[in-house]
């Protein structure tokens, strides 16, 4: 008796595809100086926040945007003795983070529930460019944050290569994109994205009319990493990348 299997032509290719960006994502990560991944904004937010935390006057922090994970060790609340909220536009997108103290849905773009000078610190861990309207999201922050309280965020710039392909893309292309080439899910990737004054000059002027009395910028000029599933398309945006670097211009930041 003979067992046979096969299987279909596009679940051969899928296959082979996936093999093929899988091995290419590899070749790319070995090419990269450990200095450029350690460096990137995703490096700095973490370090900036745990000094942030670490301020006597830090005891009420807001994740925005929590979504199903903090970005920080756990223990760190005990360390730093603080009360952890999370705030997203989905509640269930907070399931399963039992890290927070407090899951509350709401936009911020509408309303922040929270009380005038209430909050030491907003943390933003890739979440501004998905607000419609920033400067409406920021003037909100601003009012919940205590006289010398913090807010932190990290986001793209909207002239960065990966963020102009992103919205000259229809969404069910950027989706397929993200699960297909990037090798994660399109569900933590794929939300609506605005960048609406997401540039270095527009945010700069947001915060100034907000009432920010100091903003402190640190550029990241590493957003390649969107490309390592194709080495050449790879070695072209990392070329493109320290180029932006070496002439430090901001508004070519990612």
């Amino acid at each position: 008796m003979f067992i046979t299997s096969t299987s279909s032509p596009k679940r051969l290719l899928g296959s082979h595809l996936a093999s093929f960006f899988s091995g290419n994502r590899r070749i790319a990560r070995a090419m990269t100086p450990k200095h450029v991944h350690e460096a990137n904004v995703f490096g700095v937010y973490r370090k900036v926040g745990t000094m942030l935390m670490s301020h006597p006057r830090v005891t009420q922090v807001v994740d925005i945007g929590a979504g199903r994970q903090w970005h920080f060790p756990p223990y760190y609340k005990d360390w730093y003795r603080i009360h952890l909220i999370g705030l997203d536009i989905d509640r269930n997108e907070m399931t399963g983070n039992d890290v927070l103290d407090e899951k509350i849905d709401g936009d911020v773009v509408d309303h922040v529930p929270f009380a005038p000078g209430s909050i030491d610190l907003f943390m933003v861990h890739s979440g501004i460019e998905h607000f419609s309207d920033t400067e409406r999201a920021m003037r909100n922050l601003f009012a919940a944050l205590r006289p010398g309280g913090f807010l932190l965020a990290e986001f793209p710039n909207r002239f960065a290569h990966f963020a102009i392909m992103n919205r000259l893309f229809p969404p069910a292309l950027s989706h397929w994109l993200l699960d297909n080439f990037l090798g994660t899910s399109a569900e933590s990737l794929g939300v609506k994205t605005y960048y609406n004054n997401t540039s270095y000059s527009k945010f700069k002027n947001v915060c100034k009319n907000v009432g920010f009395k100091q903003l402190y910028f640190v550029p990241g000029y590493y957003g390649s990493f969107y490309f390592e599933f194709f080495v050449p398309l790879y070695v072209f945006s990392y070329a493109f990348d320290m180029v932006g670097y070496a002439m430090g211009v901001k508004s070519l930041a990612s």
